[in-house]
């Protein structure tokens, strides 16, 4: 048996726990991560196969970094629940300007490092350092000028793949997003698929409620060449890549069709 079959048979256990839901990433889970953020795409494929599993069980949901409407344009299924910038709460009272001072000192010192990407988010900017020649010491570079920057004005840093992200200390990460779908519509069985280190929070939310024998949870990681060691050390199974994912979707609707669910 395959890797993607391994986790097919592994989610259907799991989503026999009803009420049941599936809940992934965007970027580097569904969609292949590209040069330039704003180009990437989810495929229809997928697309066809997430609409078809939202009609069969009790919650099909994305949690992602980027803001909601643009999550939702990008994937394209209105069925979804979507969950923009880490389950950002207004009431939080967080907006762009808790970054501004961090950016300020940021944008003089990126004059230096043009290869690196700025892309300010709802909430929050990333620093894309994909397009560098020598990426691994731009990234240690990067990481060395933005802890002071980050510390000096309160903000925090999350690291990805071949991006760091700088936020207000107070926003939610994808832990908290995950416990409140899971509280809001009543869910046993969760399956959670993510390939970076911000997935990991919910990977641990969920292997927590499963210890706490609150109930069945099923966390795949989708690895490449860049994974870090500790997404993969938190999941239960892995896959390889979007190609992967897609096909994992497509058996699991299928799955669910021939037995009913």
């Amino acid at each position: 048996m395959g890797a993607v079959e391994d986790a097919v048979e592994a989610a259907l256990t799991v989503l026999a726990a009803k009420p049941s839901a599936l809940i992934t990433d965007v970027d580097g889970t569904l969609s292949r991560i590209v040069p330039r953020p704003a180009d990437a795409t989810v495929e229809e494929e997928a697309r066809a196969s997430l609409r078809s599993l939202a009609s069969q069980l009790d919650l099909v949901a994305v949690i992602t970094g980027r803001e909601e409407s643009v999550a939702r344009g990008m994937v394209g299924v209105d069925e979804l629940t979507y969950v923009g910038s880490y389950a950002l709460d207004a009431r939080r009272g967080l907006t762009f300007e808790a970054v501004e001072p961090a950016l300020a000192l940021v944008e003089q010192l990126l004059m230096e490092l043009p290869c690196v990407e700025l892309e300010r988010k709802q909430v929050s900017f990333a620093l894309h350092y994909r397009n560098c020649v020598d990426a691994e010491r731009i990234g240690s570079e990067l990481v060395e000028m933005l802890e002071p920057i980050a510390l000096k004005t309160g903000t925090k840093l999350m690291e990805g793949k071949l991006v760091i992200e700088v936020t207000p200390s107070a926003l939610p990460d994808k832990g908290t997003a995950l416990t409140g779908l899971l509280l809001e519509h009543e869910i046993r069985g969760v399956v959670f698929l993510g390939d970076d280190l911000a997935d990991a929070a919910a990977f641990g939310e969920v292997s927590r409620r499963r210890s706490d024998g609150a109930a069945p949870g099923l966390c795949i990681a989708v690895v490449d060449d860049e994974t870090p060691q500790g997404v993969r050390d938190a999941a239960d199974r892995e896959i390889r890549g979007v190609d992967d994912v897609e096909r994992f979707l497509e058996l699991l609707a299928q799955r669910l069709a021939e037995r009913g669910d």
